[in-house]
């Protein structure tokens, strides 16, 4: 009984963090919205706070430039904790409403990503200008430890498929980092492989 009280409890401090979220986001009140940061973190036993910050966003018909100027800086700080939860699509979907909107030409783009993400098509939201910058994360890390080991990707992003444009706006980690919707890119290339390293 006291289990099914706290996860009730949980989950509307988790819905209300969602709705304090989204108020602070259609005010322009960096404030508001921060305040419902820990709630969409840890506010429900299932997660999942994130991903439903991210669908209600993409229902909204826009948001004012502050607050796309604010959650521009919340995700290059935190991006990698958000997309933690899962949903590129969903993510990717709310982004549209919640950053400053790209505005520039196709750009050539780089990725270092999994063996098995490349055989699904599920490549992730964040690439970037630079082969060497791609091929570092290829080469490195949890893509290479991955069961099939890593790639280097490269593809020719459409403006439409461009959500934001860190790398224009704010570079601070120097990684020319664009934020793509994998779902708007024509094709894909595979042009480096790297055996799986070991764990």
């Amino acid at each position: 009984m006291k289990f099914q009280k706290e996860l009730e409890r949980a989950r509307h401090n988790s819905k209300q963090a969602v709705r304090d979220f989204i108020q602070g986001a259609v005010c322009g009140d960096p404030g508001q919205m921060a305040a419902s940061f820990d709630a969409l973190d840890y506010g429900e036993c299932d997660g999942g706070g994130w991903v439903r910050a991210m669908r209600a966003a993409s229902r909204l018909a826009s948001v004012p430039r502050a607050t796309q100027d604010f959650f521009l800086q919340v995700y290059i700080s935190h991006g990698d904790h958000i997309r933690g939860e899962g949903d590129d699509l969903a993510l990717a979907d709310g982004l549209r409403v919640l950053l400053p909107k790209y505005k520039g030409r196709a750009m050539r783009l780089y990725r270092g990503e999994s063996f098995h993400n490349r055989s699904r098509r599920t490549y992730g939201l964040s690439w970037t200008t630079s082969a060497d910058i791609a091929r570092a994360y290829a080469e490195t890390g949890m893509c290479r430890a991955s069961n099939g080991g890593s790639v280097l990707l490269e593809t020719f992003a459409p403006r439409a498929a461009i959500i934001c444009a860190p790398a224009i706006l704010d570079d601070r980690y120097a990684e020319s980092e664009y934020i793509v919707d994998r779902r708007g890119l024509p094709s894909v290339m595979v042009v480096g492989r790297f055996e799986q390293a070991a764990k």
